[in-house]
C-alpha cells in the first residue's frame, strides 16, 4: 500500500513538474512574443532575399560573365605572348579575364576567371602575378581547384619553399583526374624523399602503383618505389 503511495505521488509530481513547465513555456512566449515573432519574420526575409538575390540577379550576372569567357579562353589556348596578353586584358571587342574576375566578383564564374588568369601570368613567365590569381582561385569547381592546387605547389617548390608545396600537392592528390594526379603525386613523392620521410614516400608511389597504374607503369616508379621501400626498413 505504501509502495503504491509512493508511486502515486512520484506521477503526481512528475505531473506537475510538466505543467510547471508548459506554464513558464507560455508565459515566456506570451511576454516575449513580439520579440520572437521579429526575429522569425526577420530570418524568414533573409532567407527570402538570398533567393531572390540569388535567382534573378546572380545568375544573371554569372550568366553574362560566362558569355564573355569564350574569346579570352581561346586566346589561352593560341599560347602566344600577344593572344595571352589579349586574354588577360582584351582588346576593344572583347574583355579579358582580369576583367571578368574584377567586374562580376560575386559569381562562380568570376572564381574561375582568377585561375585562367593565373595560368596566363605563368606562361607569359610572370610567376609572382600567377601565383596571387591562382590562391584567390577558391574551390567551386573541384577539378580546376585540384590542378590548381598543384601549380601552386609547383610554384612553391621553384621558390624552395618545401612546406607549402607539399601542403599543395596533398591537397591535389585527393583528386581522381587520371591525368596530373599521377604526376603530382610522383612530385609528393620526391618532396617526402627529399625531407627524408621514405615512409610517405612510398606510400605515395603505392598510390599510384594501386589507383593508376597504368601511369604507374609508364612513369616508371617502381624504381623509386624500390629505393624508398629499402629506405624506409633501414
Amino acid at each position: 500500500m505504501a509502495t503504491n503511495e509512493k508511486l502515486g505521488s512520484k506521477k503526481t509530481e512528475e505531473v506537475q513538474e510538466k505543467e510547471n513547465f508548459v506554464t513558464k513555456t507560455l508565459a515566456f512566449f506570451n511576454k516575449y512574443s513580439n520579440v520572437i515573432y521579429g526575429v522569425i519574420i526577420a530570418i524568414l526575409i533573409i532567407v527570402l532575399g538570398y533567393i531572390l538575390f540569388n535567382k534573378f540577379y546572380l545568375q544573371k550576372k554569372n550568366n553574362e560573365a560566362s558569355a564573355m569567357m569564350t574569346q579570352p579562353i581561346n586566346w589561352l589556348m593560341a599560347g602566344d605572348t600577344a593572344s595571352l596578353n589579349m586574354a588577360l586584358e582584351g582588346n576593344e571587342e572583347f574583355s579579358g579575364f582580369l576583367d571578368i574576375a574584377s567586374s562580376y566578383k560575386i559569381t562562380k564564374t568570376a572564381n574561375t576567371a582568377n585561375y585562367y588568369a593565373g595560368l596566363c601570368y605563368l606562361k607569359l613567365g610572370q610567376k609572382d602575378e600567377a601565383m596571387d590569381y591562382l590562391k584567390k582561385f577558391k574551390k567551386k569547381e573541384d577539378v580546376l581547384w585540384y590542378a590548381c592546387q598543384a601549380t601552386i605547389g609547383d610554384l612553391y617548390d621553384e621558390q624552395g619553399d618545401e612546406s607549402q608545396a607539399i601542403s599543395h600537392y596533398e591537397k591535389a592528390v585527393k583528386s581522381e583526374d587520371p591525368y596530373f594526379t599521377p604526376i603530382t603525386l610522383f612530385k609528393l613523392g620526391q618532396m617526402y624523399e627529399r625531407k627524408g620521410d621514405w615512409k610517405k614516400a612510398l606510400d605515395t608511389y603505392k598510390t599510384i602503383e594501386n589507383k593508376f597504374y597504368s601511369e604507374y607503369q609508364k612513369m616508371g616508379i617502381s624504381q623509386f618505389a624500390e629505393r624508398a621501400k629499402a629506405q624506409a626498413g633501414k
